[in-house]
């Protein structure tokens, strides 16, 4: 799991493996305490990749999320 802090927002995003050899991301958007938003992302990239899956799908819902408001 990793989590950004940008523009006032917290995200949240983890990782894990579906059975047919994919990921699944799952982000959740976070003022404060309240949850704003979450986000699926279903990726094709191996088990070595996760972390980085993380990353760059927690950076594109910070990204859309600071545009957004």
């Amino acid at each position: 799991m990793i989590t950004l802090r940008r523009d006032g927002f917290r995200v949240e995003a983890a990782a894990v493996p579906e059975p047919d050899g994919t990921c699944c991301v799952t982000a959740e958007v976070y003022q404060g305490r309240r949850m704003l938003r979450g986000y699926y992302r279903r990726l094709d990239v191996p088990y070595s990749r996760y972390r980085e899956a993380e990353r760059q799908v927690a950076e594109d819902v910070a990204r859309m999320s600071s545009e957004a408001e």
